[in-house]
């Protein structure tokens, strides 16, 4: 593509003569207003004037004309002063690098010696950037600059760093920071060393003169990024939506009522659980997540394992909070469920008089239900009913102590006889379900994340995107970052619209094809009604209303599952099934 220059100079707001002139200096010839230019040029002339907007990748709802716009006051306070002096003074680099943010609108607030042991010599220091910089990169608070006089960078060094970001006296950008050390191989490292969400940009400017060369080098990490792809529970910052269900959650465990936690593969119930832990997580509340998948598998019984983990998890719990173990540290490895109960009763009530509360969390909970190995009703397992029974009694007698259960199938509270006994917690557990997103925790998600990766989403494309998913968390998310690939990264402003997500959907499905099927077979393992409702809303739509009347439990599991969706007084299969 090319661009005229007298097409960028009304761009700039600029003449024509300024921007041939722009162009010689850059080395490049142009005779004419009317001379093309390539993109690559036109780009390097934005570069020079510090201008952000993007007619070469795009309408923009507004044009911002440069990076220095919504520049930010300098700071006065002396002691601020003073301290910046001092890092500018050590390190000569950073008096470069105040510089060039000066000219960009951006300035240091910030600058102290880092408080880690052992990490003294090295500098931690906060920029605020400019208004313009912020809203093309999603930035809103100050960004950690760190500064370390190591010629072999070590990821010790690195990872002081990342203490010291932690460690900050203020609110700040928590995923990102800059890195500079006089070490060759700086960049080499720090990009092997990101890990996951965060990002570390290394200060090694291509023109430590143009301070545009900030914009450039924070653009190509930036735009780097794709924040939507997930594989490991989400919390903080990162986790979206699920508010209601939250506080939900939250009232339940103040209030001492036990409950289930239900839904899809991949629908955010572990993301759930994490957040809530570390919302409820304080010095005088313990709160211990364990996930079941690594138990042994019925009909080898999971109890004994379980319990010698359980033990474990509390005891380091209380030994960081300094509180009283001498019943659980006592307890032998081959300690029965009714010595484990012992020894947790004695020590919930030993610190019940300081404010000490438990809260048990047991994730992925369909491993010790697995419907496709053993009768869950009447099979040979009775060990699992009395470990819940256990539960049941600890919370009954102990107002300090609750419980959470979290896994595919809701069986486990809502069946009347577990392995050959009455189920404890029929009737008694309440169930929950992770259902899709809703449409505005869909939106706030895109909208968020996407502001983090430099992208701007119209409302074409929200739409497109939850339609396409159903609002169901990892398809939702796996589709925009499939988009996210398709969207250039040579440019400073990037946009997803309806167009590009439906251009990347036709191959997203047949990526996603195998997650969907596993979806349904996990339906159809643990919900034998809800897929037999299923199969006759697909096949015959006209009996579906007869059936589900005589199944009404089942069609709101369908409903909470987010597998089918009322239409008036009618159903139908939501987008997730109808991709099959």
């Amino acid at each position: 593509m090319t661009v005229r220059v007298h097409e960028l100079a009304k761009q700039l707001g600029v003449t024509s003569s300024d921007v041939l002139k722009k162009l010689a200096e850059l080395g490049e010839v142009a005779k004419s207003a009317s001379t093309t230019v390539s993109d690559q040029v036109a780009e390097r002339v934005l570069l020079a004037y510090g201008d952000v907007g993007d007619r070469l990748s795009g309408p923009s709802s507004s044009k911002v004309l440069g990076w220095n716009a919504g520049a930010v006051r300098a700071p006065s306070h002396e002691d601020v002063l003073r301290n910046i002096s001092r890092l500018t003074r050590d390190f000569p680099v950073a008096a470069q690098h105040q510089q060039a943010l000066a000219r960009l609108g951006s300035q240091f607030f910030y600058a102290s010696p880092c408080k880690i042991a052992s990490f003294e010599d090295s500098y931690v220091s906060l920029v605020r950037f400019s208004g313009a910089i912020e809203a093309a990169f999603g930035l809103t608070r100050e960004v950690m600059f760190f500064y370390s006089r190591h010629k072999d960078l070590q990821i010790r060094t690195f990872k002081a760093a990342q203490s010291a970001l932690a460690g900050l006296p203020r609110e700040v950008t928590p995923d990102i920071m800059f890195f500079w050390a006089p070490d060759p191989r700086l960049r080499e490292k720090v990009d092997d060393w990101s890990t996951g969400g965060f990002l570390t940009v290394p200060l090694i400017l291509a023109d430590p003169d143009d301070p545009v060369s900030f914009v450039s080098l924070l653009r190509d990490y930036t735009f780097s990024r794709d924040l939507f792809y997930e594989t490991t529970p989400v919390r903080g910052e990162r986790f979206f939506g699920r508010r209601k269900l939250l506080q939900s959650l939250k009232d339940d465990i103040q209030n001492q009522r036990v409950t289930g936690l239900y839904g899809l593969r991949k629908v955010g119930k572990t993301s759930v659980l994490t957040e809530l832990s570390e919302v409820l997580e304080s010095p005088t509340t313990v709160v211990v997540l364990r996930d079941l998948e690594s138990l042994p598998s019925p009909p080898e019984d999971p109890i004994p394992e379980l319990l010698r983990d359980l033990r474990s998890d509390l005891l380091d719990q209380f030994r960081s909070r300094r509180l009283r173990t001498k019943e659980l540290g006592n307890l032998a490895s081959d300690a029965s469920m009714m010595d484990f109960k012992r020894a947790l009763q004695k020590i919930l009530r030993g610190n019940a008089s300081d404010g000490v509360r438990v809260v048990l969390m047991l994730d992925e909970i369909e491993y010790l239900t697995p419907s496709d190995r053993i009768d869950i009703q009447e099979g040979d397992m009775a060990s699992v009913a009395q470990f819940l029974g256990i539960l049941r009694s600890l919370v009954q007698e102990n107002s300090n102590f609750t419980f959470v259960l979290s896994g595919l199938t809701s069986a486990i509270t809502e069946s009347g006889r577990l392995y050959g006994r009455p189920n404890p917690l029929f009737s008694w557990a309440k169930s929950n379900f992770v259902s899709p997103f809703e449409r505005y925790e869909a939106d706030e998600l895109a909208l968020s994340v996407g502001r983090r990766m430099g992208i701007g989403i119209s409302n074409g494309a929200l739409e497109a995107l939850y339609e396409a998913t159903g609002g169901h968390a990892f398809l939702y998310r796996h589709l925009a970052s499939n988009v996210v690939h398709l969207l250039p990264v040579n440019v400073f402003h990037r946009q997803m619209d309806r167009v590009a997500v439906l251009k990347a959907l036709e191959d997203w499905r047949l990526i996603v094809a195998g997650h969907m099927q596993e979806m349904v077979d996990h339906v159809r393992r643990y919900y034998p009604d809800e897929a037999f409702l299923l199969e006759v809303l697909e096949s015959n739509k006209d009996d579906f209303a007869s059936f589900a009347n005589d199944l009404p439990s089942a069609l709101g599991h369908l409903l909470n599952l987010g597998l089918v969706e009322r239409q008036g007084r009618t159903f139908e299969l939501t987008p997730v099934l109808e991709m099959l």
